[in-house]
């Protein structure tokens, strides 16, 4: 599987851990981030995790998932990081996501920051 995601409804929260995605991945993809939009409320918080992917994503993919931001927003996303340990991948996501493009080294540092934003 080229990635995982998980809700927590409890946490109000999605965790994306990709592991490399290619075109032929996204329609999977952008179904489940449909479905993982429609189990959270308003103010929902989101992680992506690609420490383990192999490679960013090409531009074709990224082209592909840009309206998976667009979705998050329009659901009434609270806040978005990015698990990321490569320059590379925060060039990446920050071009395609912006303002919502946060990046933290581990985990527990994007979900600290996460935390932060409800206090």
């Amino acid at each position: 599987m080229p990635y995982t995601m998980e809700v927590n409804v409890a946490k109000n929260q999605v965790v994306v851990k990709a592991f490399g995605l290619t075109e032929t991945d996204v329609p999977a993809y952008i179904s489940d981030f449909e479905a993982a939009m429609k189990k959270l409320k308003p103010g929902f918080t989101g992680v992506t995790d690609v420490t383990e992917s192999k490679s960013i994503l090409t531009p074709e993919v990224a082209a592909m998932l840009a309206p998976t931001g667009e979705l998050a927003v329009a659901h009434g996303v609270g806040g978005w990081v990015y698990v990321a340990n490569s320059p590379v991948w925060k060039m990446q996501m920050n071009r395609l996501f912006g303002k919502f493009a946060v990046y933290y080294p581990t985990y527990e540092e994007a979900d600290a920051y996460l935390n932060s934003l409800s206090e």
